[in-house]
């Protein structure tokens, strides 16, 4: 098994390593339909990165790394459970259904559709404790923030697949 990743700073540089090469590769963002924990970090230009955890938890990880344990089978994968207690010094963890959560499940869905594929339904996120990102997990508060969107939500599971089929039409018309 790899080391843990040593620093926040070659964590970041992990996840910078993900999303630069995770497209280039079918057989690494394959699997982030089922990646459920994204540690996550806000650039200098206000757009966000993400990694799963048990891609970015590791020193020196990349994509050929990555994918020729996963070739080696169960003995060769590597841990995100063993990753996210590791992780847990320099993340906080973004409240379900808050509207960071739902900026950041936007972003991923966005970045991952560029491969065509979707946000697995159980992705939760932790931010990396930057001072910008820590400021961001204490103003962005569901109740306040997202009453209505959570309205429609709750709505729209009411309705059938042909009309949540329209509405998201006439959404996406919108912008």
């Amino acid at each position: 098994m790899p080391n843990l990743s040593k620093s926040f700073e070659s964590t970041l540089r992990n996840i910078d390593t993900y999303w630069e090469t995770a497209c280039d590769y079918p057989d690494l963002i394959k699997d982030a339909a089922r990646v459920k924990q994204w540690k996550a970090y806000r650039t200098d230009n206000g757009k966000w990165r993400f990694g799963p955890s048990r891609f970015v938890g590791y020193e020196g990880v990349t994509a050929n790394k990555y994918i020729k344990r996963k070739k080696m089978g169960p003995a060769g994968m590597l841990n995100g459970t063993e990753t996210e207690k590791h992780l847990s010094q320099w993340t906080e963890d973004v409240r379900q259904n808050s509207k960071l959560h739902h900026q950041l499940l936007d972003d991923l869905a966005e970045f991952l559709s560029k491969a065509e594929v979707k946000v697995g339904s159980s992705a939760s996120f932790s931010v990396m404790l930057t001072d910008e990102n820590s400021e961001l997990l204490d103003t962005y508060d569901a109740a306040k923030d997202d009453a209505e969107v959570e309205a429609l939500v709750t709505l729209s599971k009411r309705l059938s697949e042909a009309q949540v089929e329209k509405l998201t039409r006439r959404l996406q018309a919108l912008l």
